[in-house]
């Protein structure tokens, strides 16, 4: 094969980029080395290379220098056996003396030199067929090349020589001189400017087809785009309607408020009217000053020495008694400016498109295998370190784990029959114990040493409220779950029923908001229960078809809710009004099985995973 021959070759190069599959994991450079066409030093190196364009590059040169006889008739062979023929005919074409090959649709009695080729059709064809390809109506949309295109123009600095090479890095065409001159050392230089062209065109050309794929699909993108309007037009009534609820609340706070500042006005009122009203006590003290001025007329001379300082006192009083007070008080109502901020603020604002959480810090627990171990709760610590509950089939090795944000342990608790925890504001973890003998809630020092401990009937998942009292949930799934409020030195304040629909064979997840509310999360009915502290129903989330479990649930500053939903691997976020706001993390997030959830100091959500995984978010 001579030079002219594997120019025009390697002219074709971007069919074989665009078109050819990587040789590598075809077996076509194994099999190429097997016939002997290749060298061993030539597979290894096309098998190196990091780029398949840089692979197909190396063995095409390889194949056209191998000093095997026959060796490009074998590549080209190889290629129609891989059911690339469309590649073999693109070059044995090139390798033709006048570098092309006849046109495919001409009469085989009179076919005419191939000039274009029809990159829909797999065609190469003459120009006259080529132009009656573009008037028919079925191709008149494909898109055709020309089979080699010669390049005519002149350099401007080095006017006797051709444009034939491309400068990728200065996106130029330059002459053979320029190469060693003024685009000396830039990287590609020398590249052939019919290929380096039909690599550029063959990069537009996969836009516009990106393009065209995009109006071809249209009947999808509309079935789509109204998926995505009716779904905005939920998401404005969801969002009108938590505007009403909002209302409704502030309505509620502004009358509360209201009828307070009445029964204060009230109150002020009857205190000014006590101090105005001294009409009756004049007329008490004049009967007493008609008394004392009798006395002191006719009072003996001793008498008048021994009782006038006593008398003076007396008088005195009634003297102060009967003084207006000055300067009357004046009743008023005082009103504020900043009403309209305040009232702003308090409604809220409205927020477009989602904010992406980003995990901060990741450590997975060394969790046993076999008894299987596993995070059941999880809690922060006000100085920032994440204290971790682990539940075990061996409920002798149950543990609470205290450790820093980055997985560094600090102190490990052996528990047995640990079945929930959460952190007081001191510092102190208060954990729930039931196994064969004990039925307590614990509260531990940050040391692991046994602070104090309290009976506790059945005592299952434990939060902590407002007011610093305990919270626990009962264990049992043989009863309904009661809801039952300690102080922290074991006095019951109250207690009340939080009933399930169904059986109750899961031990239901427990906390509180802001407010004082208790939130249970019941992985049997697949739902959270809100009730106000004294135990009446407020609402209700979720349910079969919203979620598939729910678990560990938590609230931020804010009154929003959290809800694991464990076997979607997900996480609800929910309005203070129980309305669902998003899927604060999915399983696209990277999220398996979450267990248990908590906010942490910084407003940072903690998530504990099945696996052992405890993940921090920035969710907001």
């Amino acid at each position: 094969m001579n030079e002219d021959q594997k120019k025009k070759i390697r002219r074709q190069y971007v069919y074989l980029v665009n078109n050819l599959t990587d040789p590598r994991s075809t077996g076509l450079v194994e099999h190429l080395y097997q016939d002997g066409v290749i060298e061993e030093r030539d597979r290894q190196i096309v098998e190196s290379k990091a780029a398949t364009k840089d692979a197909i590059k190396h063995l095409l040169d390889a194949v056209m220098n191998s000093s095997h006889q026959g060796a490009f008739d074998c590549f080209l062979k190889l290629l129609e056996e891989y059911r690339q023929d469309y590649l073999a005919n693109v070059l044995r074409q090139s390798d033709s003396p006048d570098g092309t090959g006849l046109c495919e649709v001409c009469p085989e009695a009179s076919k005419s030199p191939a000039t274009i080729v029809c990159l829909d059709c797999y065609q190469d064809m003459c120009s006259t067929c080529a132009g009656c390809h573009k008037r028919t109506r079925v191709s008149k949309d494909h898109i055709i090349k020309e089979i080699t295109a010669a390049v005519t123009d002149k350099c401007q600095v080095h006017p006797c020589l051709d444009l034939k090479s491309y400068c990728p890095q200065c996106d130029v065409l330059i002459c053979e001189r320029c190469i060693l001159d003024i685009h000396k050392g830039h990287a590609d230089a020398w590249k052939d400017a019919t290929t380096a062209a039909e690599e550029l065109k063959c990069k537009v050309n996969g836009i516009i087809k990106e393009i065209k794929d995009i109006t071809l699909n249209k009947p999808s993108i509309q079935k789509e785009e109204q998926k995505r309007l009716a779904d905005l037009d939920e998401q404005r009534l969801v969002a009108k309607q938590a505007i009403e609820t909002r209302e409704d609340e502030l309505y509620k706070l502004v009358k509360t408020g209201a009828e307070e500042a009445k029964e204060k006005v009230d109150k002020a009122y009857l205190d000014i009217k006590l101090q105005l009203q001294i009409t009756k006590t004049i007329e008490t003290l004049e009967k007493q000053l008609k008394a004392y001025e009798d006395k002191v007329n006719g009072a003996s001379v001793s008498s008048v020495v021994k009782n006038h300082a006593e008398w003076e006192t007396s008088l005195k009083e009634m003297l102060n008694t009967l003084s207006p007070t000055s300067p009357v008080p004046v009743l008023r109502f005082q009103t504020i400016t900043w009403t309209e901020t305040a009232i702003q603020q308090a409604m809220g604002t409205v927020v477009i498109g989602e904010i992406t959480p980003t995990l901060i810090t990741q450590h997975q627990l060394q969790c046993s295998k076999d008894p299987l171990e596993f995070p059941t709760a999880v809690d922060s610590m006000p100085g920032g370190d994440v204290v971790v509950g682990t539940g075990c089939n061996d409920e002798t090795k149950c543990r609470i784990i205290i450790c820093s944000s980055t997985g560094d342990i600090k102190k490990e608790i052996k528990v047995t029959g640990l079945l929930g925890l959460t952190v007081l504001r001191d510092g102190t973890i208060a954990a729930t114990v039931w196994d064969g003998s004990t039925q307590e809630v614990w509260i531990y020092t940050k040391h692991g040493v046994v602070k104090s401990a309290f009976k506790c009937s059945k005592p299952g998942r434990i939060t902590v409220n407002h007011e610093g009292h305990l919270v626990v949930m009962d264990a049992s799934t043989a009863t309904c779950g009661k809801v039952m409020v300690y102080r922290t030195d074991g006095t019951q304040l109250r207690v009340f029923t939080d009933t399930s629909s169904k059986p109750a064979r899961y031990t239901k997840c427990i906390t509180t908001t802001p407010s004082g509310d208790v939130i249970v999360s019941d992985p049997n009915d697949r739902c959270i229960r809100v009730y106000t502290p004294e135990g009446q129903l407020r609402y209700t989330y979720g349910w079969e078809g919203v979620m598939k479990c729910s678990h560990g649930v938590c609230v931020d500053e804010d009154g929003t809710i959290f809800i694991c939903d464990f076997y979607a691997d997900n996480i609800h976020q929910v309005s203070p009004a129980g309305q669902f706001m998003r899927y604060v993390l999915t399983d696209k997030d990277g999220l398996w099985r979450p267990q248990a959830v908590c906010i942490n100091q910084e407003g940072h959500l903690v998530v504990a995973q099945q696996d052992g995984w405890i993940k921090t978010y920035k969710y907001k």
